[in-house]
């Protein structure tokens, strides 16, 4: 997804990392192809019991520099109400990247890619009212894909760098089931966990959603989800994304 601006998991109380490749959190080898566009606008929210974020817009553009090179820049505008404060907003980290496919799976059986990003504060203020992560955090994930008949399966596996706040990996897994030429069906387990790999740290979320193809330059995508684990406790999040994709 996953197409994505700043990390939509910045919106709810587990580790900040980017949407990628909209309306999953995963990332595929995909790229835009050369010289098109391609720009998501969506909404996306966490809910737990002490609270709800909300992103809006979350702002995804991606750009194709020949068939294998993808060039990225995310934003969002987050909206925090937590029990206990007071409703805040302000902007979220803004997110950069480069994605490079250097195995196709016509040829090499696979698709596969490096993905590194840097995301930072866009400004100092949202890091204050705790609605953006603190430093910079340096991204490198590797992604592959491969097709089953009908279904594809995606894998990713990354690890974050942040001087000022915590080491993590994270990872996942996705497949996506198309029923017709308009329509997917798309499903992920993703997770985030420190860099000792200790099954407390882990953060781990099920998402389930489709993309639809409404024009050929227009889809709307959608998800749902829940945490299955988290680090802090049985405090569960619930995870909602929708919003439209635009492909110039």
């Amino acid at each position: 997804m996953k197409a994505l601006l700043v990390a939509l998991f910045c919106l709810v109380p587990i580790p900040c990392i980017v949407l990628a490749a909209p309306p999953l959190n995963i990332s595929d080898p995909g790229t835009p192809g050369d010289g098109h566009y391609e720009l998501n606008v969506g909404l996306s929210g966490g809910k737990t019991l002490s609270g709800t974020r909300l992103a809006f817009p979350a702002l995804d553009l991606n750009y194709g520099w020949g068939e294998r090179l993808q060039i990225k820049y995310e934003f969002a505008w987050v909206f925090s109400n937590q029990e206990g404060e007071e409703a805040k907003n302000g902007a979220g980290n803004t997110g950069l990247g480069i994605k490079y496919r250097f195995l196709d799976e016509g040829r090499f059986g696979i698709d596969l890619s490096v993905y590194p990003q840097v995301q930072f504060n866009t400004v100092k203020s949202s890091v204050d009212k705790g609605l953006a992560d603190k430093g910079t955090s340096w991204i490198l994930p590797v992604e592959v894909q491969k097709t089953f008949g009908p279904i594809y399966l995606v894998g990713e596996l990354g690890f974050i760098y942040n001087l000022e706040n915590r080491n993590q990996w994270f990872y996942g897994l996705a497949f996506g089931y198309p029923t017709s030429k308009q329509f997917e069906w798309l499903g992920e387990l993703f997770g985030f966990t420190a860099s000792n790999w200790d099954w407390t740290t882990h953060d781990l979320v099920l998402n389930v959603g489709f993309r639809w193809n409404l024009k050929k330059w227009l889809k709307w995508n959608t998800s749902v989800g829940r945490s299955l684990h988290s680090e802090n406790g049985n405090e569960k999040v619930f995870l909602f994304y929708t919003g439209l994709q635009f492909l110039i």
